[in-house]
């Protein structure tokens, strides 16, 4: 039985949502953090946009095992949209940083 949810959109607002709301709490997680510690604990906001855009593994995993190949591709097309902004926007820095 195919699920009404199979569609490209559902994946593709999967793909946006997951790491907008990752990388917002990813950021209040280091406030509690630092504030636990005491201390100023600060993370490179590209290591926190990248781990947020890893995040989307997870309803990858969920859409494969309940077969929603669409809903997957979505996945896959937004996850590789962002990762290619990721790249565009800190790209330079990492290129410029060993030399």
């Amino acid at each position: 039985m195919i699920s009404k949810y199979d569609k490209i959109l559902v994946g593709i607002l999967a793909a946006l949502v997951i790491p907008f709301v990752a990388y917002a709490l990813l950021l209040q997680a280091g406030d509690w953090l630092g504030n636990a510690a005491e201390r100023s604990i600060t993370f490179e906001p590209r290591t926190i946009a990248l781990i947020a855009i890893c995040l989307n593994v997870l309803p990858m995993n969920y859409f494969r095992r309940a077969y929603h190949n669409k809903s997957l591709r979505g996945l896959v097309i937004g996850t590789m949209g962002l990762a290619l902004v990721w790249f565009v926007y800190f790209g330079r820095d990492l290129l410029n940083a060993g030399g």
